[in-house]
């Protein structure tokens, strides 16, 4: 498939329910840029391994075509991201922009469970490690934990659990990864994942097991914690709380950094990442990391979200940005 979904304007649908009618899972798949074979599998699939692999290529396809962004808390008027399914969709699917991994990870969950898989959401603590901006020096084998600040999907294929996250950094695996403990596997280029279901190192409750994603890059010798949930199903009105006190708390990096993500696909094979991170343009491929280009102003970041993302900013949208601590000024000399 193409690096991302164009941006021609499809005949616009709305959400109206919850399940999808079949016209809104088409516009969403159509969105994803999904192979038919692999919606037909969606569809009517039986055979678990079959849906596997299809739910694979879904959300593959789902993490190229449409970005993890904080672009509305930069570019808009209200600062704000929406989290309803309906202002959600018509953002993402007819509009053809991004989102954060509230919004996207709950559109992606009623998206299968209108496809009859069975899917649930639930938060999860971050390690200080896997954030999109550590701190310089950061000590990969040390385990910090902070609030919650993110969500995945909780998936079932016949008598399994996996991981589903469509929306997260360069830590987050473009995988379902199966709820099992300890069993390494192969994630993106030059890395391995997996899962462990054990104590958090440092907490008072000795007893009290999480699920802790860990990842390790070719010639490391210490696994990394990216972040650790307990299987506790999370409702819409739980993420709006969490995400009206990150805004208002000012948690994290999303008020401070304009950030833009999404994975980089050949032949059906993640081979890497690419970002929009403040004043630069990073690319992973295939294990090796370069800045791709450093901004000298918001022109510039404009043209590369358009290029490589498939996002265009309407000139009021650009506007926006204008005096705030998030543009960037032509420096003149």
């Amino acid at each position: 498939m193409a690096d991302f979904v164009g941006k021609k304007k499809d005949k616009k649908v709305t959400v109206a329910d919850v399940p999808y009618r079949p016209d809104i899972i088409q516009a969403y798949l159509d969105r994803c840029g999904v192979p038919q074979e692999t919606r037909d599998t969606l569809k009517h699939g039986s055979d678990a391994d079959a849906v596997l692999r299809a739910l694979t290529t879904l959300q593959q396809h789902h993490m190229v075509a449409i970005p993890y962004e904080n672009l509305s808390l930069h570019y808009s008027e209200t600062r704000d991201a929406p989290h309803d399914t309906e202002t959600v969709f018509e953002h993402v699917v007819n509009n053809k922009r991004g989102g954060n991994c509230v919004q996207l990870n709950l559109l992606f969950a009623e998206l299968l469970r209108s496809l009859g898989i069975s899917a649930y959401r639930t938060a999860v603590r971050l390690n200080a490690a896997a954030s999109l901006s550590p701190a310089p020096g950061t000590d990969r084998s040390k385990v910090v934990y902070g609030p919650w600040l993110h969500i995945i999907n909780i998936v079932t294929i016949g008598d399994k659990k996996y991981i589903v996250d469509t929306n997260f950094n360069q830590f987050g695996s473009p995988f379902p990864v199966p709820l099992v403990h300890n069993e390494p596997a192969t994630d993106v280029w030059t890395r391995r994942r997996r899962m462990i279901h054990e104590r958090n190192p440092g907490w008072a409750e000795t007893d009290q097991k999480w699920w802790r994603m860990q990842v390790m890059y070719e010639g490391d010798d210490c696994w990394m914690d990216v972040y650790c949930f307990q299987e506790v199903e999370w409702m819409a009105l739980d993420f709006a709380l969490l995400w009206a006190g990150i805004q208002k708390l000012d948690m994290g990096w999303f008020n401070h950094v304009v950030v833009c993500f999404r994975i980089i696909l050949e032949d059906e094979v993640p081979v890497g990442w690419i970002v929009v991170r403040g004043d630069r343009l990073t690319r992973s491929y295939k294990g090796v990391v370069q800045t791709i280009e450093t901004f000298e102003c918001e022109s510039d970041r404009v043209a590369a979200l358009s290029e490589h993302f498939g996002i265009s900013l309407s000139e009021h949208e650009q506007r926006q940005i204008i005096g705030t601590k998030t543009e960037l000024k032509e420096a003149f000399f």
